[in-house]
């Protein structure tokens, strides 16, 4: 015991250390952009923490929305039709005659345009703008980037008709050039604030409210901003693909549109800041999950650190679940003393199973024993754990974009030197030594082992989940030794569990005492 002590100890020291004492440091989540040449057209790259965007002067059109932030079970995709990015060095390329977003037609004729200087007054904003003319109209394009994690961009296409030329026309800007496929995503459109996959008539609704590309894990989707008086268009290419985007009416002097721009992961937060909640319909599991995650926001603006979120977090669950966890320690440690007993009752009985099963009962009856008591907490806790790692999955972007925590760069990401995962499974082995001498009487050598190959087991398979998720294990793990080295003490202190020689006495009925001697007489 006093081995167990020493080694509590240290671990305990060991991990304030590392929660007080160590620095922490961050990835990089800086806002760049980068101008080069592309054959005739200048090409501009903006990277976020999330998203690597190209815009081209090529008709001032977005040409890659490369998400090159992929969290645990997502991985890196391009969003825009028509254009192949490699994951490892961001090379494009993009298939011939592609229509790219944003491409402007005025009775049928494309522009090209002219790329502005960048406008960056901000460290985590980008302003791209590009000039041009078609139909004897000239036009601006204007593109907001900002390093935030909600994957949207803002639009303004502002229209300059100041002679009144082509008031009968309409202007199209084109949102993507798609082939549907089996496995494509599927164009959605959102009317009335009900999502559809059919093209509905004029005057058939009161607002159109967007349209884009969605499949199970992300969404590429355009909104109108305010006033914008916008009208849905489909249309078949010559080349056999689905082209579409918004209609624009055409009006005398300057005209301002705006759109919001969503390209990111099928995050149903993100989507309902987006404005796009309606577009999806989350699940039981992830409406449980919302208040988890706004808890987790909230515990981290008062501290600036999604760590220390996942501590507080960790804390107050502890602490609420005590009760039943201190309930749970105590039924192990009655059932563990009462295993001799129940051991002698079903080698006394063995032949009659339901007078078994009554002296059984008698037993814990008598000792206010309850054999289920140390399994509610176990499925308490579980829930949790399942919430709080999904919560972490469907908060990444939010983890991703704030500071690290000791040598971990990225919660949301796995540990880069797997220090987490080595030190909580040595302390779920420690747990397990601390256990072993009240289940060492009753337990087999292969079950008994069980509880020490557990851990690598779970080490092994599980060292790739989020940080933030090892982080949390890591503190409940330690709460739940100190907790039980806790309740050891209270109960050796207290002496709560005496010697139950008369009650065993009484149910085996037979005249042998609580240490098996016989003491009939002849």
């Amino acid at each position: 015991m006093r081995k167990i002590r020493t080694w509590l100890t240290i671990f305990i020291t060991l991990s304030l250390f590392l929660l007080v004492g160590v620095p922490s440091w961050g990835v990089q989540t800086d806002l760049t952009y980068s101008i080069y040449q592309s054959g005739e057209y200048k090409e501009i790259e903006v990277r976020t923490a999330l998203t690597s965007y190209v815009f081209s002067e090529e008709k001032g059109t977005l040409q890659s929305v490369f998400l090159t932030f992929s969290p645990y079970g997502s991985k890196s995709s391009e969003l825009v039709p028509g254009t192949k990015t490699d994951p490892d060095d961001l090379d494009r390329q993009y298939v011939a005659n592609t229509t790219f977003p944003f491409t402007v037609l005025m009775n049928g004729t494309e522009a090209d345009c002219v790329l502005s200087t960048p406008i960056q007054a901000y460290a985590d904003e980008v302003i791209v703008e590009f000039k041009g003319r078609a139909g004897g109209v000239d036009f601006t394009k204007r593109f907001t980037i900002r390093n935030e994690p909600y994957y949207t961009v803002d639009m303004e296409l502002v229209i300059d008709n100041l002679d009144g030329e082509n008031l009968s026309s309409t202007l199209l800007m084109i949102l993507a050039d798609h082939t549907p496929t089996k496995n494509s995503p599927a164009l959605v459109y959102l009317f009335d604030d009900a999502p559809t996959e059919a093209l509905l008539v004029p005057n058939s609704y009161t607002s159109f409210d967007g349209l884009g590309l969605m499949d199970k894990q992300t969404v590429f989707f355009l909104m109108p901003v305010g006033l914008t008086e916008a009208a849905p268009f489909s249309e078949r290419t010559p080349a056999g693909s689905q082209r579409f985007g918004v209609s624009l009416p055409l009006t005398r002097g300057t005209t301002h549109y705006s759109f919001s721009l969503y390209g990111g992961r099928r995050r149903f937060l993100l989507m309902e800041d987006a404005g796009l909640g309606k577009l999806d319909s989350p699940g039981n599991m992830a409406r449980m999950m919302v208040p988890v995650i706004q808890f987790l926001n909230f515990l981290y603006r008062h501290t600036g650190n999604y760590a220390w979120a996942i501590i507080l977090f960790t804390i107050l669950t502890r602490v609420i679940l005590f009760p039943l966890m201190r309930k749970q320690y105590h039924s192990m440690a009655k059932m563990q003393k009462l295993q001799p007993k129940l051991k002698r009752i079903q080698e006394r009985f063995k032949d009659d199973r339901q007078l078994l099963q009554r002296k059984m009962m008698q037993l814990y009856k008598q000792e206010g024993v309850n054999p289920m008591g140390g399994c509610l907490p176990m499925f308490v806790q579980l829930p949790i754990l399942i919430l709080l790692w999904k919560a972490i999955l469907y908060s990444a972007e939010q983890i991703h974009l704030s500071p690290g925590f000791l040598w971990v760069p990225d919660l949301s990401l796995r540990d880069p030197y797997f220090i987490l995962v080595g030190i909580t499974t040595l302390l779920m082995i420690l747990q397990q030594r601390m256990m072993t001498p009240m289940t060492a009487s009753n337990t087999g050598g292969s079950q008994k082992y069980m509880g020490y190959i557990f851990p690598i087991f779970m080490a092994v398979f599980l060292y790739s989940f989020p940080a933030g998720l090892w982080l949390y294990y890591l503190l409940t793990t330690l709460s739940q030794v100190g907790q039980q080295y806790f309740v050891n003490w209270e109960m050796a202190k207290a002496k709560t569990i005496t010697s139950m020689s008369a009650p065993a006495e009484a149910i085996l009925d037979d005249g042998e005492t609580d240490d098996g001697e016989d003491q009939s007489t002849d």
